[in-house]
């Protein structure tokens, strides 16, 4: 029997029964704006509750979570959706272990939030791990497995929740020594991070260049492709847009070197020597350079130009690249075409920061313009 409550403005009903195993549960929601709306609610959860059969009693939730990835998600969502997945399923093995999927309640889920609260971590990835959740549940309720979502209302509690960090980006007066301690690391590393530091390029699409997409006589290099290193897979852009980006006298020379310095591995290691897909930023066996690799310099060497606790990913680099021409006054039209976003728009979004000499500088047009009036 169902009982009711009033909550505020809006009604609540709560229904106590006993699962297949004789254990108690209850099973209540909130947020209708009358009683009979309750009620009616009410009558059809107890009959979906009666109705219900267990086809699988003992189903381990994170076994439930990998069919559910398997069935509704490989081959069906974007790699970086499927990726997505992936890191929030990370997330669910630590807490859900050795959990059965009927044995996940409103209660315990709402308790693994807390404890991604707690440990700081962001909306934005706590909003990613409980969706992950709420649509395996959800196909598992259909399929007759459980009875209710778990997920279905979650509360976050925002005043813990850690803040989305500002876009970061390498002050221009950190670039040449942190560039020159990644080339003490690795020259390879070196001539990849300056070419994005200088480009914008995605760290898939430089990986991707071979020396067929540099036009040296134009000073122009043609981004066709990315590369998937996990897949090993080439594809196309995040976009699916080519697009020709133009790059100093210095940086042509500079590929020509890497051009010098390939002919010399392709000698000294000819037995061993195999680049698959003749890409440019390979080692000296013509192997890509681990994407585990630049992260690691990137970690590395970062944190020793900014200081502790201060470090970038080479993503950041090319947020570094945007933020430079964007001082150096290049239209936010000819940024979004370097950059390969698909329109203006999401340029806009992604940038809207400026930078301290930027508003220093226009608060001082202001200025000037003002002392004219008055």
């Amino acid at each position: 029997m169902a009982q009711f409550e009033k909550r505020g403005d809006k009604w609540r009903f709560r229904i106590t029964y006993k699962d297949d195993q004789g254990k108690r549960r209850i099973y209540s929601k909130s947020g209708f704006r009358t009683k009979p709306e309750a009620s009616a609610a009410a009558k059809k959860a107890e009959a979906d509750i009666k109705q219900t059969v267990k086809r699988d009693n003992n189903i381990l939730f994170m076994a439930y979570i990998d069919q559910y990835i398997e069935i509704y998600r490989k081959g069906k969502v974007a790699s970086n959706t499927l990726d997505a997945d992936m890191y929030a399923k990370s997330h669910l093995d630590k807490f859900y272990t050795d959990k059965f999927l009927k044995d996940v309640t409103p209660t315990l889920h709402q308790e693994m939030i807390n404890d991604l609260i707690t440990n700081e971590f962001s909306l934005s990835t706590i909003k990613k791990v409980n969706g992950l959740v709420h649509r395996a549940c959800e196909k598992a309720r259909r399929d007759g497995l459980i009875i209710f979502n778990p997920a279905e209302f979650i509360e976050y509690d925002i005043r813990k929740i850690k803040k989305k960090e500002k876009l970061q980006y390498m002050p221009t007066d950190k670039i040449k020594p942190f560039l020159d301690l990644v080339r003490k690391r690795d020259v390879m590393q070196y001539f990849l991070l300056k070419l994005i530091l200088e480009t914008g390029m995605r760290i898939g699409e430089a990986c991707a260049l071979t020396f067929e997409d540099i036009d040296r006589a134009n000073q122009l290099i043609h981004v066709t492709k990315s590369y998937d290193q996990k897949k090993d897979e080439l594809g196309p852009t995040k976009t699916g847009n080519e697009r020709s980006i133009y790059i100093t006298k210095n940086q042509s020379n500079e590929l020509f070197k890497l051009l010098q310095i390939h002919n010399a591995n392709k000698i000294v290691n000819a037995d061993v020597y195999h680049n698959k897909y003749k890409f440019i930023f390979v080692n000296e066996f013509g192997t890509p350079i681990p994407r585990s690799t630049i992260y690691n310099t990137m970690m590395h060497c970062s944190e020793k130009v900014l200081g502790k606790g201060n470090r970038l990913s080479a993503h950041k680099l090319r947020h570094t690249h945007a933020t430079i021409m964007h001082e150096s006054g290049v239209s936010m039209r000819d940024i979004q075409e370097r950059l390969g976003h698909k329109d203006e728009a999401t340029t806009r979004n992604i940038y809207t920061h400026f930078t301290d000499k930027t508003k220093r500088e226009a608060f001082d047009k202001l200025e000037e313009y003002l002392k004219n009036i008055y």
